[in-house]
Formats: C-alpha cells, structure tokens, sequence
C-alpha cells in the first residue's frame, strides 16, 4: 500500500517574509513581487514504511528556471515539521509535486507539509498534515447489485485497531489509477448511487487515518444499460422521467459540471467549463450516455426556451415522495413528472441548501461565468435562474418526439403500381422503384410499441366516376427486416385503417404488441379500390406529413362528465355523453377540452356498458346500431356517423369500441357523443345503465 500527500493553498503575496534555505540561524525578509501563488498540501497514501506524495500542488513555478527552485516534503514526529523536519525532494511536472518517504517506522505518527524552496534561500510551506505509517490493509471485493445508476460496493479492512479515528470507504471513478481516483469524493462501503448508464466504473477501497489513506487494489463493474422512460407533457419536447443518473422519480442522480460529460470534474476553475450554449452540441452531457434504447431520437440538455415552456405551461405544486422533497409539474393533458430537491456541489463537496438546480444548455446572455437553469428555493418558488458553471448541478433531459421527416431528396411512388384497383403510396420497398430513391432511410424506422403515418392526398375531388362510393379503406402495408412484426391492412374497417373520403388529411397506424421493429422492407400506405373508383387515377397526388414512432395515443378523459341519456329528447335514441356545450356535461366543464384534445385523423373510443342485459322490454331487438358523433371547438372537422366504417352493434352488457376518421386537424370539442339508435325506447328503466369510457386514443396527436 501506499501513502498519498496532495498539498493545501497558500498564498505568497508581495511584501511576506520567508525562512531562509540556509542551515545556519540567519534570516532573510524578502519583498518581491510572487513568484508562487499557491501551495497544497493535502492526503497521504501510506504503508508500513513509506509515503507516496503524488498530487502536490505549487502554482506558477513553471515559469522560474529549473535550477532556481527545490520542491518536496518536509516531516517530522513532532507537530511542526517546518521547524528541524526532514526535507525529501521531489520532482515538479504541471505545477504537480510528486515525493516518495521510504525508511518510515510502523505505527509512528507523521506531520507533514509541501515545501518550495526559492533561489537556495527561501522556503514556503504548505498547511501541516498528519498520518500514521501502517500495515493496515483494505481488501477489494466484487460489486454486486449493479443496475443502470447504482452498484453496492464491498471491502474487508485489517489492522485498523488502536490507530484512532480511522474512515473506511471508497474511491470510484473513470481511470484505472488509484492516485487519479484519489482525487474524487469519498464514498462509503456499501451502496453507491449517481452513477451514469451502460458505464464502467473503477473503484479502490481506503482506510483513512488522520490525512493518510491505506489503499486496496483498484476493481472495476458496468454499470446496466438504461431505457429512460420519456413523458408526455403535450410540450414541444419530451421530459424525462427520471433526472440524469438515477431510476425512480425522487432521486437526485449525477451532479454535472457545466459540459461535463462525466460527472467527474471537480475543479472549480471556469476554464475547465464549457462556456458556449451545449444543447444538442458535442459537448452536450447526454453525448456518450446511453440512456436511449432502441429510440431513434437522441435524449439533450434542456434548451432555457424549453425550461420556460415546462414552467409557463405546467402547474407546479410541492410534494414528498419517500422522505424526498421536491415539485411536481402537471400538464394540461394529466400527465406530470416529479422533479425532487438537489442542492449543488462545489468541487467535491456537496451543498445541501434546500433548493433544486437543474442545468439548461444555454449560457447566460449576460454573463457567460453562469449559465441558465430551472430552479426552485424552499417555498416551491419555481422560475429560471443561472448558476456558476464549475457547479454541479442535477440534469432532467428531454427528447423529440419520435417522428421521422421526409429526407426531401427521395420521392414517392403513388398509383396503382400493383395492377389491382387500388392506389399505393410506396414510402420504401425492397422491390419497388422506391429502393434507392425513398423519402425515408428505412434503416432509421425503429419502434417498439406503435407507427402512425400520416399522408395528405388530392386530385380526388371531381374525379370520381358517376356511381362510385366516395368511401375507400386506407390501410398500412409494413414489414420490418426479419418480417415481423408486419401490418397487412384486410381494408375491412379496422381501428388501424383510415376511411378516405376525398380530398384530405388521414391517418393509417400499427401495433406491434411489444416486439421490436428494425427497418424496413415494405412500408406503404393502400387505399383499396381508388384507383377503380377514379376517372383519371394519374391526378392523385400525395405529401407525406409524418411518420411517428412509439408516439403518445391516448388522450384524457373527465371520467366525471362522461353520462347516458336520451339523444335530443326523442325518446327513442340512447346516447354517451362525452362531452355537449348544449347539455350538463358543458355546464359542469365548459370548454373542458379546447385545451386538451388536439389530433388529426381517426379518433377511437372504447366503453363499457350495463343495465341493458335484464332491462329490456319484450320484443326488443337487442341490437342496437352505434356511431361515433364528434364536432371540433369549430365544428370542423367533424363526423356524425352514416358510415359503416366505425360503427359498432351493442347486443347488451359489454365493452365496445367506436372510431371514425376526421379529414383534417382537430382542437377541442363542442359536441362529442357515442349513439345508440334504439336503444333508448327499448329499455324498461333507462336509468339503471351506467356507461364509462375506458380510452380515447387518437393516434396522430398533436
């Protein structure tokens, strides 16, 4: 084992005196203008018999000749070694003092200090320090429980009895180097937490005793590789569930210095720092982090634009999870992420002042010394503020939504490219004219959960043959790499099809049901018999809006509002009260959700119905025909019913599922209804149904 010394400050200002180098009992007073402006004298790495002093620090020699100066160690048993001491030289590289004392006797206390020695005259310490020459051993173990941002770290230790106070813990960080990890902050036995994903980490127990540490021999783990889980706020970005390097809501994670990509900068030195604007830059703290799994959207530092609109359209209330402090910003939409109490570190040392501080990528305008974040003081005050960039500082990233942009290069194939009645829009095929010239990178299709496509087509008004339907299926044609998952649309009017109408906006998705798709080999959009139904099929023209990946479908519901009664008062027809301006659910909420609903495309609502089965009257057809009804804040788009696409038949108790497609962008609603034709006149007592919505999905939300 090893002793280590790091040397404390001192300043040497013009006008101080100094001790002479010289061994008789001469003094010298010196006035000059510094020529050393620091001097640190710090920790110790020790054995039995030596001392290795490795990071002492003189500031500013590297200046003065080689030959005008000596550095090294001075120590003594006695309390002031600068008095009578024994000088050991050193060698002096980047203003760091390195000294090895050998000849050390077991079980002696030892004071030293870092000294220069000017000119052969003039000599300058550092502060004293004590340790203790030892054969104490510290005994790595292996790391166990290692997950994404924690490991627990285990060590045995001999030989410490009756050598006083003695600390026992760790040293953990980047380098396979005992000396370089010295430099970090002490971690004690047992868990370790703040550590960063898919990240291997070295590690070296130590026992302290006085300034002196006994080391063990450095081990190393990997840390698990993270999916962060993103939440939708309905902001122009997602939030992260969880800050920078912990996994559950209330932990605080890794402190950053400003573009400090590995949480392990600790000097305070701005010029150590970043002190451009980082987000979405190579100097970005989420760059080399692996936290974002299969998405092929890359996680960022928050811009100080995008902290505003977190603040701005967020309720903020204070909350207690486990014992851990913080604020809980709620969306328009429901949805929320919980941001807990940080404090701030300084160097190694971490302050606990009651706040959060949470780093933006975006240096302060008016002085780039600090740069902005979100902050919030011990009152729940939550604004935008600015700290010191050699803080360190918690860091909640956000992501774009996983949408893929036509690349503008590539093109669409659109026509009847297959020779069977209907319009194809080739997006990519392995056999298509597309290979090669697509408007995407198949490579870049990547989703887990779902795709939604969105496509705005033309050149079918006026152009449909005398007698055609004006009502065709759109669905999805996708198989990924391997095959599977695949979507093959049967056109019969599913949740996942669009009902193409004319001239429009529509939208087609897929599900996988959680297996991963990578690539892609087909990828078009169908729309059955068009091609048959059009006068002139080569006018179609067609723009490709979106292609989202794993988006956000479900929209919120007032539950509260949701009632079932007669539809206009006809007393023939049931009808779900959603939402009417015009009826109690307007009263009770008006405008309710002009703020929250916004999709383009098919809206699908699945309910549960009771009350009908053993409440119905004799000769009851037990079949009732039920449609969507819907009306945007504009009353367009909107869509009440007539059309077979959608349409449900309720038979008694049970849940069913509705959908219709709205050509166009929807905002709000004014009327928002499910119709049961019939149903109504057929029950004994109409108010023992009860009705409620399980979902609404809309799968191109906005």
């Amino acid at each position: 084992m090893k002793l280590r010394y790091l040397s404390g400050i001192m300043l040497l200002a013009a006008g101080v005196t100094f001790t002479a180098c010289t061994d008789d009992e001469d003094n010298y007073s010196v006035s000059s203008t510094p020529i050393v402006t620091t001097i640190t004298t710090g920790d110790a790495i020790v054995t039995a018999v030596s001392a290795d002093i490795a990071n002492g620090i003189v500031q500013d020699l590297s200046k003065a000749n080689a030959s005008s100066y000596e550095v090294g160690v001075v120590y003594s048993t006695s309390s002031d070694p600068t008095k009578g001491g024994t000088r050991t030289a050193g060698t002096y590289n980047n203003d760091t003092v390195s000294t090895m004392l050998t000849g050390l006797n077991t079980g002696t206390t030892y004071y030293y200090a870092t000294y220069v020695c000017l000119q052969n005259r003039v000599y300058q310490y550092g502060d004293v320090k004590t340790f203790t020459a030892t054969n104490a051993t510290a005994t790595n173990g292996d790391a166990t429980d290692v997950s994404y941002t924690k490991a627990t770290l285990n060590a045995t230790f001999d030989g410490l009895n009756g050598l006083g106070t003695v600390e026992t813990g760790f040293k953990v960080g980047l380098v396979n180097d005992a000396e370089k990890l010295m430099d970090g902050p002490n971690y004690e036995v047992g868990q370790v937490k703040g550590l960063l994903p898919g990240t291997t980490y070295y590690y070296v127990p130590f026992a302290k005793v006085g300034d002196g540490y006994v080391l063990g021999k450095v081990n190393s783990f990997t840390t698990q590789t993270q999916t962060m889980e993103y939440v939708d706020l309905g902001l122009s970005v997602l939030w992260a569930k969880y800050n920078l390097g912990a996994e559950e809501e209330q932990g605080v994670g890794t402190l950053f210095g400003y573009g400090d990509r590995t949480g392990e900068n600790y000097s305070k030195d701005l010029n150590d720092y970043s002190a451009e604007d980082i987000a979405n830059t190579e100097f970005d703290i989420t760059n080399g982090v692996s936290i974002d799994g299969e998405s092929p959207m890359l996680s960022a530092m928050p811009t100080l634009d995008q902290v505003k609109e977190l603040i701005n359209k967020t309720t903020k209330k204070m909350e207690t999870i486990d014992g851990v402090q913080g604020i809980r910003f709620t969306a328009a939409n429901g949805n929320s992420i919980f941001l807990p109490y940080t404090g701030y570190r300084n160097g190694t040392e971490t302050v606990d002042d009651g706040k959060g501080f949470y780093w933006t990528g975006t240096v302060s305008p008016v002085n780039n010394s600090y740069a902005n974040t979100l902050t919030f003081d011990a009152n729940g005050v939550v604004k935008n503020g600015n700290s010191l960039r050699n803080y360190g500082l918690a860091l909640r990233t956000i992501r774009p939504y996983a949408e893929l942009k036509p690349n503008g290069t590539g093109a669409l194939a659109v026509g009847d490219l297959e020779s069977n009645g209907r319009i194809r829009i080739e997006i990519y095929n392995e056999y298509g004219s597309t290979k090669g010239n697509s408007v995407i990178d198949p490579s870049s299709v990547k989703f887990s959960k779902n795709m939604v496509v969105t496509f705005k087509i033309s050149g079918l008004d006026n152009n449909y043959k005398d007698g055609a339907a004006k009502s065709n299926i759109a669905g999805l044609e996708y198989a990924d790499a391997s095959w599977d998952p695949s979507r093959w649309s049967g056109f019969s009017g599913e949740k996942y099809d669009a009902n193409v109408t004319g001239d429009g906006t529509y939208t087609v998705w897929m599900e996988t049901g959680g297996a991963q798709a990578e690539g892609a080999v087909v990828f078009c959009v169908d729309i059955n018999n068009l091609a048959n139904d059009l006068a002139d099929p080569s006018k179609v023209q067609v723009e490709l809006q979106s292609i989202k990946l794993d988006a956000d479908v479900e929209q919120v519901v007032n539950q509260n509002i949701v009632n079932f009664n007669n539809k206009d008062g006809n007393g023939t027809d049931g009808r779900i009260e959603i939402y009417n301006e015009y009826s109690t659910s307007g009263v009770a909420a008006n405008g309710y959700y002009n703020s929250l609903l916004h999709f383009t495309g098919n809206q699908i609502v699945s309910f549960t119905i009771s009350g009908i089965d053993g409440n119905l009257k004799d000769g009851a057809s037990k079949s009732y025909r039920t449609e969507l009804s819907y009306a945007d804040q504009d009353w367009s788009p909107s869509y009440w019913g007539g059309n077979a696409f959608g349409r449900a038949t309720v038979t008694g108790d049970g849940t069913y599922e509705v959908f219709a497609s709205l050509n166009g962008e929807c905002v709000g609603a004014v009327v928002w209804t499910i119709e049961l034709y019939d149903l109504w006149k057929d029950l004994v007592d109409p108010t023992k149904v009860s009705v409620k919505i399980n979902s609404v999905t809309t799968p191109c939300k906005n």
